[in-house]
């Protein structure tokens, strides 16, 4: 399909607001990840996630629960080193041990959003929760961390914390659901 030239409608240091014939969407102009911290019994299934309740002037109530989330740093060695920092500056939980991760792949959150975000879980059973490091903004510093329940996962607004829950069964159980590829397959055009 041929698509009209886009064009620029607003621009800030993180965002492009873009038009393609009348469709309007959002292109981010960073790379962050979404980190979401679980507990698991001794078989290594999820019990519980850990969110963040944190203020957010965008919505009705004026707070947003989330997973961990975090653009890049330059010191960052690789996105998996700014998953690490990130769940540690915003909820106190430093998960040094690389066989506790895992990654989920890449996921949009929209078709009006021009970017895939990395995601991982991590195992935090056990894990020993000190005070977060913070970035030292506001938004962080009045963020609630908490847990919740494995059954409650499908109750959350975010769309990340039920669709990573589900991403994260293929790696803990080591196979997809019905033991098929993972590929889509929209056949022939």
């Amino acid at each position: 399909m041929n698509f009209p030239k886009t064009k620029t409608l607003h621009e800030t240091e993180n965002f492009q607001l873009l038009d393609c014939g009348g469709m309007v969407g959002i292109k981010p102009l960073f790379t962050n990840v979404v980190v979401m911290p679980f507990t698991s019994d001794d078989q290594g299934l999820p019990l519980s996630v850990g969110v963040l309740k944190e203020p957010n002037p965008f919505r009705e109530d004026g707070h947003h629960i989330s997973l961990v989330t975090g653009t890049t740093d330059d010191e960052d060695g690789d996105l998996l080193s700014t998953a690490q920092r990130e769940l540690y500056e915003e909820t106190g939980l430093n998960v040094p041990d690389i066989s506790k991760w895992y990654y989920l792949g890449s996921v949009t959150s929209s078709k009006f959003v021009d970017h895939e975000q990395p995601c991982f879980a991590v195992d935090v059973t056990g894990v020993k929760k000190e005070d977060p490091k913070t970035d030292g903004s506001e938004m962080e510093q009045s963020a609630e961390f908490k847990f919740i329940a494995a059954n409650d996962v499908v109750k959350a607004k975010d769309i990340f914390i039920p669709g990573l829950f589900l991403k994260l069964f293929k790696y803990v159980l080591g196979t997809d659901i019905q033991g098929a590829s993972t590929d889509f397959d929209f056949g022939s055009t």
